[in-house]
């Protein structure tokens, strides 16, 4: 498949949060398989379009392959790329590049504001208003 670029990065007041990408693989492993072939393909590509991110490969025998984000606030985010093709981790380095590195927050309450609208709430009854007005063109 050829190499798409998406071009948002998650950056927070102009500085891209994921700073470091590991890919642990095995050299021998058929899980290691899109691994393998995303680094020798791909990985230069992606690099070039990030340099900002610093890219790094290690092998990892007997172990399953798997993809970790280094983030500006320090935690790491490990993704598992167990039996994924190159096109798979592709998707995965661009989701951990346009993530902000924070740890997903569970809102158990519903979210109320203690300014409400001053507009008020829309309904299909609300009547919608038009403006009449004429066009003139004038040749010269």
């Amino acid at each position: 498949p050829p190499f798409s670029v998406i071009s948002v990065a998650m950056s927070i007041r102009g500085v891209r949060q994921l700073t470091g990408l590991t890919i642990r693989y095995c050299d021998w492993g058929g899980s290691s398989r899109g691994a393998r072939d995303f680094i020798q393909q791909e990985i230069v590509k992606w690099a070039t379009v990030n340099p900002a991110v610093e890219v790094e490969t290690s092998i990892k025998r007997n172990k399953h392959p798997i993809v970790i984000g280094t983030y500006v606030r320090g935690e790491p985010k490990v993704i598992n790329v167990e039996n994924t093709d190159a096109e798979g981790i592709m998707k995965e380095l661009q989701r951990l590049r346009n993530s902000s590195g924070r740890k997903m927050l569970r809102l158990d309450k519903p979210v109320v504001s203690t300014t409400p609208s001053i507009q008020g709430v829309w309904t299909p009854s609300v009547p919608f208003q038009t403006l009449d007005f004429e066009m003139q063109h004038e040749m010269s």
